[in-house]
Protein backbone atom coordinates (compact mmCIF):
# COMPACT_ATOMS: atom_id res chain seq x y z
CA UNK A 1 0.00 0.00 0.00
CA UNK A 2 1.16 3.36 -0.66
CA UNK A 3 4.60 2.41 -2.63
CA UNK A 4 6.52 5.22 -3.97
CA UNK A 5 8.44 5.10 -7.21
CA UNK A 6 11.80 6.90 -7.98
CA UNK A 7 11.23 10.36 -9.83
CA UNK A 8 12.36 9.15 -13.53
CA UNK A 9 15.30 11.33 -15.24
CA UNK A 10 12.52 14.24 -16.55
CA UNK A 11 15.35 15.31 -19.36
CA UNK A 12 15.84 12.39 -20.82
CA UNK A 13 11.69 11.77 -20.66
CA UNK A 14 10.66 15.12 -22.11
CA UNK A 15 12.03 14.15 -25.36
CA UNK A 16 10.04 11.22 -25.58
CA UNK A 17 6.81 12.77 -24.46
CA UNK A 18 6.55 15.76 -26.74
CA UNK A 19 6.20 13.59 -29.69
CA UNK A 20 3.27 11.56 -28.30
CA UNK A 21 0.99 14.37 -27.76
CA UNK A 22 -1.47 16.69 -29.75
CA UNK A 23 0.23 19.53 -31.55
CA UNK A 24 -1.43 22.51 -30.12
CA UNK A 25 -3.36 24.41 -32.63
CA UNK A 26 -2.30 27.74 -31.61
CA UNK A 27 -0.56 30.80 -33.73
CA UNK A 28 1.94 32.12 -30.66
CA UNK A 29 2.53 34.89 -32.56
CA UNK A 30 -0.69 35.80 -31.76
CA UNK A 31 -0.57 35.73 -28.03
CA UNK A 32 -0.25 38.67 -25.82
CA UNK A 33 3.32 39.90 -25.49
CA UNK A 34 4.33 39.77 -21.76
CA UNK A 35 4.95 43.14 -20.03
CA UNK A 36 8.38 43.60 -19.23
CA UNK A 37 9.86 41.63 -16.05
CA UNK A 38 13.34 43.42 -14.75
CA UNK A 39 12.90 43.82 -10.80
CA UNK A 40 13.06 47.11 -9.47
CA UNK A 41 15.57 48.32 -6.69
CA UNK A 42 12.49 47.76 -3.76
CA UNK A 43 12.43 43.82 -5.03
CA UNK A 44 16.26 43.62 -5.18
CA UNK A 45 16.72 44.51 -2.06
CA UNK A 46 13.63 42.32 -0.48
CA UNK A 47 15.55 39.08 -2.28
CA UNK A 48 19.52 40.07 -1.34
CA UNK A 49 17.40 40.59 2.51
CA UNK A 50 16.10 37.29 2.14
CA UNK A 51 19.38 35.34 1.18
CA UNK A 52 20.95 37.21 3.98
CA UNK A 53 18.40 35.20 5.88
CA UNK A 54 19.34 32.34 4.49
CA UNK A 55 22.63 32.69 5.51
CA UNK A 56 22.15 33.65 8.87
CA UNK A 57 19.40 31.05 9.85
CA UNK A 58 17.35 33.73 11.21
CA UNK A 59 14.72 32.45 8.81
CA UNK A 60 13.50 29.56 10.76
CA UNK A 61 10.15 30.10 12.80
CA UNK A 62 11.02 30.44 16.50
CA UNK A 63 11.13 26.87 18.27
CA UNK A 64 8.34 28.39 21.00
CA UNK A 65 5.84 28.11 18.27
CA UNK A 66 2.40 27.14 19.57
CA UNK A 67 1.32 25.95 16.04
CA UNK A 68 5.23 24.11 15.95
CA UNK A 69 4.54 20.54 18.28
CA UNK A 70 7.43 19.01 16.94
CA UNK A 71 11.06 19.85 14.88
CA UNK A 72 11.24 19.94 11.15
CA UNK A 73 13.76 17.00 10.53
CA UNK A 74 17.20 18.42 8.95
CA UNK A 75 16.39 17.23 5.45
CA UNK A 76 13.55 18.86 5.33
CA UNK A 77 15.15 22.17 6.50
CA UNK A 78 17.79 21.61 3.42
CA UNK A 79 15.49 21.12 1.19
CA UNK A 80 13.80 24.42 2.06
CA UNK A 81 16.98 26.70 2.05
CA UNK A 82 18.11 24.70 -1.02
CA UNK A 83 15.24 25.49 -3.49
CA UNK A 84 14.67 28.87 -1.92
CA UNK A 85 18.24 30.42 -2.31
CA UNK A 86 18.36 28.15 -5.65
CA UNK A 87 15.34 30.75 -6.40
CA UNK A 88 16.32 33.59 -5.29
CA UNK A 89 19.49 33.76 -7.18
CA UNK A 90 17.53 32.82 -9.98
CA UNK A 91 15.21 35.30 -10.29
CA UNK A 92 18.07 37.95 -9.78
CA UNK A 93 19.41 36.45 -13.15
CA UNK A 94 22.47 33.74 -11.26
CA UNK A 95 22.88 30.61 -11.13
CA UNK A 96 23.42 28.06 -13.80
CA UNK A 97 20.43 29.05 -16.04
CA UNK A 98 19.81 26.91 -19.10
CA UNK A 99 19.33 28.91 -21.88
CA UNK A 100 16.29 26.85 -23.69
CA UNK A 101 13.42 28.99 -23.83
CA UNK A 102 11.34 27.28 -21.44
CA UNK A 103 13.73 28.15 -18.49
CA UNK A 104 13.51 31.53 -19.61
CA UNK A 105 10.09 31.66 -20.19
CA UNK A 106 9.54 30.21 -16.70
CA UNK A 107 11.75 33.13 -14.97
CA UNK A 108 9.39 35.41 -16.79
CA UNK A 109 6.26 34.25 -15.34
CA UNK A 110 8.28 33.96 -11.70
CA UNK A 111 8.98 37.78 -12.12
CA UNK A 112 5.47 38.73 -13.72
CA UNK A 113 3.73 36.55 -10.56
CA UNK A 114 5.99 38.46 -7.96
CA UNK A 115 5.10 42.12 -9.09
CA UNK A 116 1.71 41.62 -10.76
CA UNK A 117 -0.24 38.56 -10.15
CA UNK A 118 -3.28 38.34 -11.85
CA UNK A 119 -6.34 35.37 -12.54
CA UNK A 120 -7.33 37.02 -15.87
CA UNK A 121 -7.14 35.61 -19.72
CA UNK A 122 -4.87 37.98 -20.54
CA UNK A 123 -2.23 35.76 -18.29
CA UNK A 124 -3.30 32.66 -20.10
CA UNK A 125 -2.63 34.38 -23.41
CA UNK A 126 1.05 35.50 -22.34
CA UNK A 127 3.93 34.59 -24.38
CA UNK A 128 5.75 31.74 -22.23
CA UNK A 129 2.78 29.39 -22.48
CA UNK A 130 4.26 28.74 -25.23
CA UNK A 131 6.58 26.19 -22.85
CA UNK A 132 3.82 24.87 -21.09
CA UNK A 133 3.32 20.83 -20.90
CA UNK A 134 2.44 18.01 -22.78
CA UNK A 135 -0.61 17.35 -20.34
CA UNK A 136 -1.65 21.22 -20.75
CA UNK A 137 -1.40 20.88 -24.29
CA UNK A 138 -3.23 17.83 -24.69
CA UNK A 139 -6.57 19.00 -22.50
CA UNK A 140 -6.56 22.64 -24.61
CA UNK A 141 -7.71 19.86 -27.23
CA UNK A 142 -10.57 18.51 -25.33
CA UNK A 143 -12.82 21.49 -24.13
CA UNK A 144 -13.38 25.55 -25.36
CA UNK A 145 -15.07 28.51 -24.66
CA UNK A 146 -18.47 26.31 -25.10
CA UNK A 147 -17.94 24.42 -22.35
CA UNK A 148 -17.13 27.55 -20.11
CA UNK A 149 -20.66 29.09 -21.35
CA UNK A 150 -22.40 25.98 -20.53
CA UNK A 151 -20.76 26.60 -16.78
CA UNK A 152 -22.08 30.37 -16.69
CA UNK A 153 -25.72 28.87 -17.93
CA UNK A 154 -26.00 26.43 -15.76
CA UNK A 155 -25.11 28.37 -12.72
CA UNK A 156 -27.52 31.02 -13.39
CA UNK A 157 -30.21 28.83 -14.45
CA UNK A 158 -29.87 26.64 -11.28
CA UNK A 159 -30.37 29.05 -9.00
CA UNK A 160 -33.38 30.71 -11.15
CA UNK A 161 -34.94 27.44 -11.14
CA UNK A 162 -34.66 26.60 -7.85
CA UNK A 163 -33.87 29.32 -5.69
CA UNK A 164 -35.96 32.03 -7.00
CA UNK A 165 -33.07 33.83 -8.45
CA UNK A 166 -31.25 34.71 -5.09
CA UNK A 167 -28.03 32.63 -5.09
CA UNK A 168 -27.15 33.30 -1.50
CA UNK A 169 -30.29 31.59 -0.58
CA UNK A 170 -28.16 28.05 -1.51
CA UNK A 171 -27.15 26.74 1.59
CA UNK A 172 -23.15 27.08 1.29
CA UNK A 173 -19.96 27.97 3.46
CA UNK A 174 -18.92 31.21 2.96
CA UNK A 175 -15.15 30.83 2.68
CA UNK A 176 -13.72 34.37 3.70
CA UNK A 177 -15.49 34.33 6.91
CA UNK A 178 -14.67 30.59 7.54
CA UNK A 179 -10.87 31.09 6.90
CA UNK A 180 -10.70 34.17 8.93
CA UNK A 181 -11.85 32.06 11.86
CA UNK A 182 -9.60 29.20 11.85
CA UNK A 183 -6.37 29.66 9.83
CA UNK A 184 -4.42 30.77 12.77
CA UNK A 185 -4.96 27.27 14.20
CA UNK A 186 -3.94 25.44 10.73
CA UNK A 187 -0.58 24.29 12.03
CA UNK A 188 1.47 25.07 9.00
CA UNK A 189 4.81 23.68 7.66
CA UNK A 190 8.37 25.42 8.25
CA UNK A 191 8.05 26.86 4.95
CA UNK A 192 4.92 28.83 5.46
CA UNK A 193 5.67 31.76 7.74
CA UNK A 194 4.48 33.90 8.91
CA UNK A 195 1.55 32.16 10.64
CA UNK A 196 -0.73 35.02 10.48
CA UNK A 197 -0.26 35.34 6.65
CA UNK A 198 -2.98 34.78 4.07
CA UNK A 199 -1.34 34.16 1.33
CA UNK A 200 1.50 31.27 3.79
CA UNK A 201 -1.44 29.33 4.57
CA UNK A 202 -3.16 29.15 1.91
CA UNK A 203 -0.40 28.07 0.10
CA UNK A 204 0.25 25.23 2.84
CA UNK A 205 -3.60 24.39 3.02
CA UNK A 206 -5.03 24.49 -0.76
CA UNK A 207 -1.62 24.22 -2.78
CA UNK A 208 1.46 22.34 -0.90
CA UNK A 209 -0.62 19.56 0.98
CA UNK A 210 -2.30 18.51 -1.60
CA UNK A 211 -0.22 18.72 -4.51
CA UNK A 212 2.71 16.61 -2.39
CA UNK A 213 -0.02 14.50 -1.17
CA UNK A 214 -1.37 13.12 -4.68
CA UNK A 215 2.50 13.09 -5.98
CA UNK A 216 3.40 10.88 -3.11
CA UNK A 217 1.82 8.29 -5.58
CA UNK A 218 4.61 8.12 -7.69
CA UNK A 219 7.71 9.85 -5.62
CA UNK A 220 9.27 9.42 -2.04
CA UNK A 221 8.11 11.65 0.49
CA UNK A 222 11.03 14.32 0.12
CA UNK A 223 10.62 14.38 -3.34
CA UNK A 224 7.24 14.62 -3.48
CA UNK A 225 7.14 18.01 -1.12
CA UNK A 226 10.12 19.64 -2.96
CA UNK A 227 8.29 19.09 -6.35
CA UNK A 228 4.89 20.36 -5.34
CA UNK A 229 6.50 23.92 -4.63
CA UNK A 230 5.43 24.38 -8.30
CA UNK A 231 2.04 24.83 -7.06
CA UNK A 232 2.74 28.62 -5.72
CA UNK A 233 2.90 30.66 -8.69
CA UNK A 234 -1.11 29.22 -8.87
CA UNK A 235 -1.60 30.03 -5.71
CA UNK A 236 -0.01 33.41 -6.18
CA UNK A 237 -1.93 34.10 -8.95
CA UNK A 238 -5.58 32.65 -7.98
CA UNK A 239 -5.48 34.55 -4.24
CA UNK A 240 -4.31 37.69 -5.46
CA UNK A 241 -7.08 39.81 -5.08
CA UNK A 242 -6.65 39.22 -1.28
CA UNK A 243 -3.07 38.87 -0.68
CA UNK A 244 -1.74 40.83 -3.11
CA UNK A 245 -0.06 43.28 -0.73
CA UNK A 246 2.19 40.31 0.69
CA UNK A 247 5.16 40.60 -1.77
CA UNK A 248 7.79 39.23 0.66
CA UNK A 249 5.46 35.86 1.55
CA UNK A 250 4.69 35.67 -2.44
CA UNK A 251 8.73 36.42 -3.38
CA UNK A 252 9.37 33.45 -1.37
CA UNK A 253 6.77 30.98 -2.72
CA UNK A 254 7.88 31.88 -6.29
CA UNK A 255 11.58 31.09 -5.55
CA UNK A 256 10.95 27.93 -3.93
CA UNK A 257 8.93 26.93 -7.26
CA UNK A 258 11.65 28.04 -9.27
CA UNK A 259 14.08 26.19 -6.86
CA UNK A 260 11.71 22.98 -7.38
CA UNK A 261 12.84 23.32 -11.43
CA UNK A 262 16.40 23.17 -10.68
CA UNK A 263 15.98 20.01 -8.56
CA UNK A 264 13.73 18.51 -11.41
CA UNK A 265 14.46 19.68 -14.48
CA UNK A 266 12.89 20.77 -17.95
CA UNK A 267 9.60 18.60 -17.88
CA UNK A 268 8.93 20.44 -14.08
CA UNK A 269 9.57 23.70 -16.22
CA UNK A 270 7.16 22.83 -18.73
CA UNK A 271 4.30 21.92 -15.41
CA UNK A 272 5.05 24.83 -13.84
CA UNK A 273 4.44 27.07 -16.80
CA UNK A 274 0.93 25.49 -16.70
CA UNK A 275 -0.33 27.46 -14.04
CA UNK A 276 -0.12 30.53 -16.57
CA UNK A 277 -3.51 28.59 -17.66
CA UNK A 278 -6.23 28.88 -14.66
CA UNK A 279 -8.23 31.15 -17.57
CA UNK A 280 -6.67 29.20 -20.32
CA UNK A 281 -9.09 28.81 -23.49
CA UNK A 282 -9.08 25.59 -25.40
CA UNK A 283 -10.21 24.98 -29.08
CA UNK A 284 -13.13 22.12 -28.53
CA UNK A 285 -16.17 22.84 -29.34
CA UNK A 286 -17.46 19.55 -27.28
CA UNK A 287 -19.80 20.22 -24.39
CA UNK A 288 -20.13 17.03 -22.26
CA UNK A 289 -19.00 15.96 -18.62
CA UNK A 290 -15.37 15.31 -19.89
CA UNK A 291 -15.50 18.10 -21.39
CA UNK A 292 -15.75 19.85 -18.17
CA UNK A 293 -13.70 18.01 -16.49
CA UNK A 294 -10.45 18.90 -18.69
CA UNK A 295 -11.28 22.34 -18.61
CA UNK A 296 -11.31 21.95 -14.48
CA UNK A 297 -8.53 20.09 -14.41
CA UNK A 298 -6.52 23.42 -16.40
CA UNK A 299 -8.29 25.80 -14.73
CA UNK A 300 -7.40 24.43 -11.19
CA UNK A 301 -3.75 24.26 -11.82
CA UNK A 302 -3.76 20.34 -11.13
CA UNK A 303 -2.09 18.92 -14.32
CA UNK A 304 1.84 18.72 -12.81
CA UNK A 305 0.56 15.87 -10.36
CA UNK A 306 0.36 13.39 -13.08
CA UNK A 307 1.62 9.74 -13.80
CA UNK A 308 2.75 10.74 -17.02
CA UNK A 309 5.26 12.81 -15.98
CA UNK A 310 5.96 11.71 -12.47
CA UNK A 311 6.06 7.77 -13.60
CA UNK A 312 5.67 5.34 -16.19
CA UNK A 313 2.01 6.34 -17.39
CA UNK A 314 1.03 6.51 -20.93
CA UNK A 315 0.00 10.25 -21.66
CA UNK A 316 -3.82 9.17 -21.54
CA UNK A 317 -3.47 7.46 -17.89
CA UNK A 318 -1.81 11.05 -16.86
CA UNK A 319 -4.77 12.77 -17.73
CA UNK A 320 -6.23 11.18 -14.58
CA UNK A 321 -5.11 12.44 -11.40
CA UNK A 322 -5.78 15.78 -12.65
CA UNK A 323 -8.80 15.77 -13.54
CA UNK A 324 -10.01 13.67 -10.19
CA UNK A 325 -8.58 16.63 -8.40
CA UNK A 326 -10.93 18.67 -9.56
CA UNK A 327 -13.75 17.06 -10.21
CA UNK A 328 -13.48 16.08 -6.22
CA UNK A 329 -12.62 20.00 -5.34
CA UNK A 330 -15.74 20.53 -7.21
CA UNK A 331 -17.95 18.09 -5.26
CA UNK A 332 -17.00 19.95 -1.90
CA UNK A 333 -17.42 23.73 -3.36
CA UNK A 334 -20.54 23.73 -6.09
CA UNK A 335 -22.93 25.42 -3.20
CA UNK A 336 -20.51 28.20 -2.38
CA UNK A 337 -19.68 28.43 -5.90
CA UNK A 338 -23.10 28.98 -6.80
CA UNK A 339 -24.40 31.31 -3.90
CA UNK A 340 -21.33 33.77 -5.18
CA UNK A 341 -22.48 33.75 -8.91
CA UNK A 342 -19.18 31.91 -9.71
CA UNK A 343 -19.59 29.37 -12.65
CA UNK A 344 -15.84 27.75 -12.39
CA UNK A 345 -17.26 24.23 -11.36
CA UNK A 346 -17.92 20.87 -13.47
CA UNK A 347 -21.43 20.33 -12.11
CA UNK A 348 -22.78 23.81 -13.05
CA UNK A 349 -22.06 22.22 -16.75
CA UNK A 350 -23.87 18.88 -15.91
CA UNK A 351 -26.94 21.24 -14.52
CA UNK A 352 -26.58 23.32 -18.04
CA UNK A 353 -26.30 20.45 -20.33
CA UNK A 354 -29.89 19.13 -18.63
CA UNK A 355 -29.13 16.17 -17.05
CA UNK A 356 -31.42 14.77 -14.98
CA UNK A 357 -29.80 14.16 -12.32
CA UNK A 358 -26.50 16.54 -12.82
CA UNK A 359 -24.61 15.60 -9.09
CA UNK A 360 -24.74 11.56 -9.23
CA UNK A 361 -24.10 11.92 -13.26
CA UNK A 362 -20.86 13.75 -12.46
CA UNK A 363 -20.11 11.71 -9.56
CA UNK A 364 -20.03 8.50 -11.09
CA UNK A 365 -18.26 9.64 -14.29
CA UNK A 366 -15.23 10.46 -11.94
CA UNK A 367 -15.49 7.43 -10.04
CA UNK A 368 -15.13 5.62 -13.77
CA UNK A 369 -12.57 7.75 -14.62
CA UNK A 370 -10.41 6.68 -11.65
CA UNK A 371 -11.05 2.92 -12.61
CA UNK A 372 -9.43 3.93 -15.96
CA UNK A 373 -6.08 4.21 -13.58
CA UNK A 374 -6.97 3.62 -9.99
CA UNK A 375 -3.62 4.67 -8.12
CA UNK A 376 -4.64 8.23 -10.01
CA UNK A 377 -7.66 8.01 -8.76
CA UNK A 378 -7.22 7.53 -5.19
CA UNK A 379 -4.72 9.49 -4.15
CA UNK A 380 -7.23 12.75 -5.51
CA UNK A 381 -10.10 11.48 -4.21
CA UNK A 382 -8.25 11.06 -0.79
CA UNK A 383 -6.66 14.16 -0.70
CA UNK A 384 -8.93 16.22 -2.10
CA UNK A 385 -11.50 14.93 0.77
CA UNK A 386 -8.91 15.83 3.22
CA UNK A 387 -8.36 18.89 2.23
CA UNK A 388 -12.24 20.25 2.09
CA UNK A 389 -12.75 18.97 5.72
CA UNK A 390 -9.64 20.14 7.37
CA UNK A 391 -8.84 23.36 5.19
CA UNK A 392 -9.83 26.38 6.69
CA UNK A 393 -10.94 27.92 3.55
CA UNK A 394 -13.71 24.76 2.78
CA UNK A 395 -15.26 23.32 6.51
CA UNK A 396 -17.41 21.14 4.61
CA UNK A 397 -17.61 19.90 8.16
CA UNK A 398 -20.11 22.08 8.60
CA UNK A 399 -23.01 20.81 5.87
CA UNK A 400 -22.78 17.54 8.17
CA UNK A 401 -24.17 19.40 10.74
CA UNK A 402 -27.16 19.70 9.26
CA UNK A 403 -30.27 17.41 9.61
CA UNK A 404 -32.28 16.52 6.37
CA UNK A 405 -33.50 14.41 4.46
CA UNK A 406 -31.17 12.61 1.52
CA UNK A 407 -31.40 10.39 -1.71
CA UNK A 408 -30.07 6.43 -0.90
CA UNK A 409 -26.34 5.90 -1.60
CA UNK A 410 -25.98 4.37 -4.90
CA UNK A 411 -24.94 0.97 -5.40
CA UNK A 412 -22.48 1.55 -8.74
CA UNK A 413 -20.86 4.51 -6.96
CA UNK A 414 -19.85 2.21 -4.39
CA UNK A 415 -18.43 -0.44 -6.33
CA UNK A 416 -16.54 1.31 -8.23
CA UNK A 417 -15.02 3.17 -5.32
CA UNK A 418 -14.55 -0.47 -3.88
CA UNK A 419 -12.85 -1.73 -7.03
CA UNK A 420 -9.91 1.39 -7.13
CA UNK A 421 -9.57 1.11 -3.28
CA UNK A 422 -9.31 -2.45 -3.52
CA UNK A 423 -6.58 -2.29 -6.75
CA UNK A 424 -4.48 -0.01 -4.96
CA UNK A 425 -4.33 -1.97 -1.99
CA UNK A 426 -5.42 0.52 0.17
CA UNK A 427 -8.86 -0.64 2.71
CA UNK A 428 -12.91 -0.67 2.74
CA UNK A 429 -13.02 1.06 5.99
CA UNK A 430 -15.88 4.00 5.74
CA UNK A 431 -15.06 6.33 8.81
CA UNK A 432 -16.83 9.43 9.02
CA UNK A 433 -15.34 12.85 8.25
CA UNK A 434 -14.76 15.51 10.83
CA UNK A 435 -18.13 16.88 12.00
CA UNK A 436 -15.84 19.73 13.96
CA UNK A 437 -13.18 21.54 13.32
CA UNK A 438 -11.56 20.43 16.67
CA UNK A 439 -11.92 16.82 15.47
CA UNK A 440 -9.36 17.09 12.45
CA UNK A 441 -6.96 18.80 14.59
CA UNK A 442 -5.15 15.11 14.38
CA UNK A 443 -5.23 15.07 10.49
CA UNK A 444 -3.57 18.54 10.74
CA UNK A 445 -1.00 17.15 13.19
CA UNK A 446 -0.04 14.54 10.72
CA UNK A 447 -0.20 16.94 7.85
CA UNK A 448 2.45 18.95 9.36
CA UNK A 449 4.84 16.33 10.06
CA UNK A 450 4.25 14.97 6.61
CA UNK A 451 5.33 18.82 5.25
CA UNK A 452 8.23 18.51 8.40
CA UNK A 453 9.33 15.38 8.31
CA UNK A 454 8.08 13.84 5.77
CA UNK A 455 6.11 11.00 7.90
CA UNK A 456 2.48 9.93 8.17
CA UNK A 457 1.93 9.96 4.23
CA UNK A 458 -0.04 6.53 3.95
CA UNK A 459 -2.42 7.25 6.99
CA UNK A 460 -3.32 10.82 5.63
CA UNK A 461 -4.14 9.17 2.16
CA UNK A 462 -6.12 6.33 3.56
CA UNK A 463 -8.20 8.80 5.97
CA UNK A 464 -9.36 10.81 3.58
CA UNK A 465 -10.29 7.78 1.50
CA UNK A 466 -11.72 6.32 4.18
CA UNK A 467 -13.82 9.64 4.74
CA UNK A 468 -14.69 9.06 1.32
CA UNK A 469 -15.63 6.31 1.25
CA UNK A 470 -18.26 6.47 4.07
CA UNK A 471 -19.69 9.64 2.39
CA UNK A 472 -20.40 7.57 -0.83
CA UNK A 473 -21.41 4.20 1.53
CA UNK A 474 -24.39 6.26 3.56
CA UNK A 475 -25.39 8.45 0.85
CA UNK A 476 -24.36 11.55 3.03
CA UNK A 477 -22.25 13.05 -0.44
CA UNK A 478 -25.65 13.88 -1.25
CA UNK A 479 -25.38 17.03 0.92
CA UNK A 480 -23.23 18.50 -1.30
CA UNK A 481 -25.99 18.45 -4.13
CA UNK A 482 -27.08 22.32 -4.72
CA UNK A 483 -30.61 20.55 -5.97
CA UNK A 484 -31.03 19.06 -2.60
CA UNK A 485 -32.75 21.87 -0.20
CA UNK A 486 -30.86 21.40 3.39
CA UNK A 487 -30.88 24.52 6.00
CA UNK A 488 -29.25 27.98 6.05
CA UNK A 489 -25.29 27.45 6.91
CA UNK A 490 -23.67 30.86 6.53
CA UNK A 491 -25.49 34.24 5.18
CA UNK A 492 -22.99 36.14 3.42
CA UNK A 493 -20.51 34.84 0.52
CA UNK A 494 -17.21 36.35 0.74
CA UNK A 495 -14.74 34.97 -1.55
CA UNK A 496 -15.33 32.80 -4.88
Amino acid sequence: MGSCFSMPNLHEQQKATISQTTPLLHDWDSFVKAPPTELDAELKELIYRLLNQLDSGSWRPTVDNPEQSHHPSDAAVRAYESQLRSGLSAILGYGPISRKQSWSDALEFARAVIQEPQDTVERSKASWARSCSVIYRELMTRFGQEVRSMAQQGCTQLVNDHYLGERLSVSHVDKKASFQQTFLKSKPGLAYHPPDSFLAIAAYQCGILPCSLVASAWLSPEEALKYSALCHLSICDDYWIFTGKETEVRVRLVAQAIGATFDFGDLAVSTLLDSTALQGIGSSNDVSIQSAMAWRSLSGAATPYNCHTLANGTLEEGLVGPQIIMAIHDIFDWRSDLAAGNPENGFSVAYGLGVADPFHAYLEALLLLATSHARSGVYAIATLTMIAFIGSRYLAYKYLEVDVELPGPCPRCIELLRAVTEETGFDWAPRSPPKSFEEGDQVRQWCQLWADRYEHGNDLIQEGLSWFQSLVATGKIRIFDALVKIPEIDKAVGWV
